[in-house]
């Protein structure tokens, strides 16, 4: 088959390539993909505003237990770090077999940074150290409540200045299309012939002795033949296929803030 044909035949393939259905699905998924954005960012407000709806107490207690021992002890190296001669701790409240032994002043130090509202609910508004041994674990706990109460001020705070929404304002879906055909074939045919023929012949003879010593006969035959012949053939057919799809989505953002504390 030449390289034409192969051409012909590669371009009548070209509802193979499915270009109606790749540019269908283009745009559902990115109809979907902004779908599926508006609604994860509608149940985050939902989710934030059932979060704050809640009474202090309700809050600290559904989310207590989620306070890592990281944030724990971030906290304690921040409320009551450890002595500056004391390289090797981060924090005053050392575990000691269960007891956490503090200074007055530690123990003050540390209640002023674990102190709660009295809406919280809290005994003795979490103020839980004392000049002293301490339980180690009472002070944990105390810890996880305040870190609670952090997080109920600052969704309340952000329910107030309101919440940063990713909004489309507008967008163009572009696909295109690149058909192209280009087939190659190449044929070349050389033939050369040489041929020479040489014949000579070359005979000396001499009369005899009758004749006088110089009187001499000779003969002498050439023959040539030289014969050339030439023959070059050259066929040369090129064409090709390429397909090339692009497909591109370009979509301009725009954010605004919802107030939801209305």
């Amino acid at each position: 088959m030449s390289g034409t044909s192969e051409a012909v035949t590669q371009a009548t393939r070209l509802s193979e390539i499915g270009f109606p259905e790749f540019t269908t699905k283009l745009i559902s998924d990115v109809f979907d993909a902004l779908v599926s954005s508006n609604i994860r960012q509608t149940e985050a407000f939902i989710e934030l505003l059932q979060q704050t709806s809640k009474s202090l107490t309700a809050f600290i207690n559904d989310t207590k237990d989620d306070i890592s021992g990281e944030m724990i002890l971030d906290f304690l190296a921040k409320a009551l770090p450890a002595p500056v001669d004391d390289q090797d701790k981060v924090t005053a409240v050392e575990n000691n077999g269960g007891t956490a032994t503090l200074t007055e002043d530690q123990a003050n130090q540390l209640n002023d940074a674990l102190a709660l509202p009295s809406e919280a609910g809290v005994a003795n508004d979490n103020k839980v150290a004392s000049s002293g041994d301490n339980n180690y674990d009472s002070i944990l706990d105390a810890v996880a409540l305040r870190i609670s109460a952090n997080k109920y001020d600052l969704l309340k705070e952000m329910v107030k200045q309101g919440i940063l929404r990713l909004v489309i304002e507008n967008g163009d879906i572009e696909t295109r299309l690149t058909f192209t055909t280009y087939g190659s074939s190449f044929s070349r045919e050389t033939q050369n012939k040489y041929n020479r023929k040489a014949f000579s012949a070359r005979a000396r003879a001499k009369t005899g002795s009758a004749l006088s010593p110089w009187v001499k006969a000779s003969a002498s035959t050439k023959y040539s033949n030289v014969t050339v012949s030439t023959t070059s053939k050259t066929d040369q057919d090129r064409s090709g296929s390429r397909v090339n799809i692009f497909g591109g989505v370009k979509i301009n953002f725009r954010t605004d803030y919802l107030p939801l504390d209305q």
